[in-house]
Protein backbone atom coordinates (compact mmCIF):
# COMPACT_ATOMS: atom_id res chain seq x y z
CA UNK A 1 0.00 0.00 0.00
CA UNK A 2 1.16 3.35 -1.04
CA UNK A 3 1.33 5.69 1.74
CA UNK A 4 -0.31 8.65 -0.08
CA UNK A 5 -3.49 6.08 -0.26
CA UNK A 6 -3.61 6.22 3.38
CA UNK A 7 -6.08 9.04 5.34
CA UNK A 8 -4.33 10.97 7.86
CA UNK A 9 -5.66 11.66 10.93
CA UNK A 10 -7.61 14.69 11.41
CA UNK A 11 -8.51 16.41 14.74
CA UNK A 12 -11.50 18.58 15.85
CA UNK A 13 -12.33 21.16 18.78
CA UNK A 14 -15.82 22.67 18.88
CA UNK A 15 -15.75 25.86 20.19
CA UNK A 16 -18.07 27.95 22.41
CA UNK A 17 -17.47 31.69 22.52
CA UNK A 18 -17.84 33.45 25.96
CA UNK A 19 -18.63 36.88 24.98
CA UNK A 20 -18.22 38.11 29.12
CA UNK A 21 -14.61 37.04 29.18
CA UNK A 22 -14.01 37.14 25.30
CA UNK A 23 -12.22 33.78 24.36
CA UNK A 24 -13.00 30.48 22.73
CA UNK A 25 -13.56 27.46 25.38
CA UNK A 26 -13.24 24.28 23.80
CA UNK A 27 -16.79 21.93 24.24
CA UNK A 28 -16.19 18.80 22.61
CA UNK A 29 -13.03 17.42 20.65
CA UNK A 30 -12.54 14.49 18.39
CA UNK A 31 -10.15 12.52 16.27
CA UNK A 32 -10.51 10.61 13.37
CA UNK A 33 -8.46 8.94 9.97
CA UNK A 34 -10.31 9.40 6.83
CA UNK A 35 -10.24 10.64 3.17
CA UNK A 36 -13.59 13.08 3.59
CA UNK A 37 -12.48 16.19 2.64
CA UNK A 38 -11.83 17.98 5.66
CA UNK A 39 -14.38 21.10 5.05
CA UNK A 40 -17.49 18.45 4.55
CA UNK A 41 -15.85 16.85 7.79
CA UNK A 42 -16.05 20.10 9.67
CA UNK A 43 -19.72 21.08 8.06
CA UNK A 44 -20.88 17.71 9.35
CA UNK A 45 -19.20 17.77 13.32
CA UNK A 46 -20.29 21.54 13.67
CA UNK A 47 -23.88 20.69 12.59
CA UNK A 48 -24.42 17.33 14.43
CA UNK A 49 -23.36 19.04 17.40
CA UNK A 50 -25.47 21.62 17.53
CA UNK A 51 -28.35 19.06 16.50
CA UNK A 52 -27.50 16.72 19.59
CA UNK A 53 -27.55 19.38 22.00
CA UNK A 54 -30.77 21.97 23.14
CA UNK A 55 -30.42 24.91 21.40
CA UNK A 56 -28.15 27.60 22.98
CA UNK A 57 -29.39 31.23 23.96
CA UNK A 58 -27.10 33.62 22.09
CA UNK A 59 -24.08 31.68 21.86
CA UNK A 60 -21.58 31.27 19.22
CA UNK A 61 -19.75 28.08 17.90
CA UNK A 62 -17.05 27.09 15.96
CA UNK A 63 -15.25 24.17 14.92
CA UNK A 64 -11.28 24.24 14.40
CA UNK A 65 -9.32 21.09 12.38
CA UNK A 66 -6.05 20.51 12.08
CA UNK A 67 -4.68 17.78 9.32
CA UNK A 68 -1.44 16.11 10.07
CA UNK A 69 0.13 17.77 7.24
CA UNK A 70 0.03 21.12 9.85
CA UNK A 71 -2.77 22.64 7.64
CA UNK A 72 -5.93 24.18 9.38
CA UNK A 73 -9.25 25.30 9.14
CA UNK A 74 -11.91 27.41 11.31
CA UNK A 75 -15.55 26.77 10.05
CA UNK A 76 -18.50 28.77 11.99
CA UNK A 77 -22.23 27.90 12.25
CA UNK A 78 -22.18 30.95 9.02
CA UNK A 79 -20.28 28.18 6.72
CA UNK A 80 -22.54 25.28 7.25
CA UNK A 81 -24.75 24.63 4.26
CA UNK A 82 -28.95 24.87 4.17
CA UNK A 83 -29.89 21.67 3.23
CA UNK A 84 -27.38 20.25 6.44
CA UNK A 85 -24.56 17.63 5.59
CA UNK A 86 -23.26 15.61 2.68
CA UNK A 87 -24.98 12.02 3.52
CA UNK A 88 -21.99 10.24 1.94
CA UNK A 89 -21.14 7.19 4.23
CA UNK A 90 -17.67 8.02 4.42
CA UNK A 91 -18.43 11.07 6.08
CA UNK A 92 -20.62 9.47 8.94
CA UNK A 93 -18.39 6.29 9.01
CA UNK A 94 -15.72 9.46 10.09
CA UNK A 95 -17.68 10.42 13.17
CA UNK A 96 -18.27 9.24 16.99
CA UNK A 97 -21.56 7.84 17.39
CA UNK A 98 -23.02 10.22 18.93
CA UNK A 99 -22.65 12.72 16.17
CA UNK A 100 -23.20 10.17 14.17
CA UNK A 101 -26.81 9.62 15.37
CA UNK A 102 -27.95 12.83 15.27
CA UNK A 103 -27.22 13.38 11.85
CA UNK A 104 -28.77 10.08 11.36
CA UNK A 105 -32.46 11.06 13.18
CA UNK A 106 -32.03 13.74 11.56
CA UNK A 107 -35.19 14.17 8.31
CA UNK A 108 -34.16 16.79 5.26
CA UNK A 109 -32.58 20.29 6.65
CA UNK A 110 -30.58 20.17 10.04
CA UNK A 111 -32.12 22.54 12.35
CA UNK A 112 -29.11 24.42 13.21
CA UNK A 113 -28.71 27.12 16.25
CA UNK A 114 -26.29 28.94 17.23
CA UNK A 115 -26.08 31.26 14.13
CA UNK A 116 -24.44 34.11 14.52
Amino acid sequence: MIGEDVPGPVRWEIQMHEPCSRVWICTAHGRTATPVDPTALGQAVLAAYLTSRPAPYGETFRVFLRTDTGSHLTLTTDQLPDHGPNADPALRDALPGYLREALTASDGPLPVSGRA
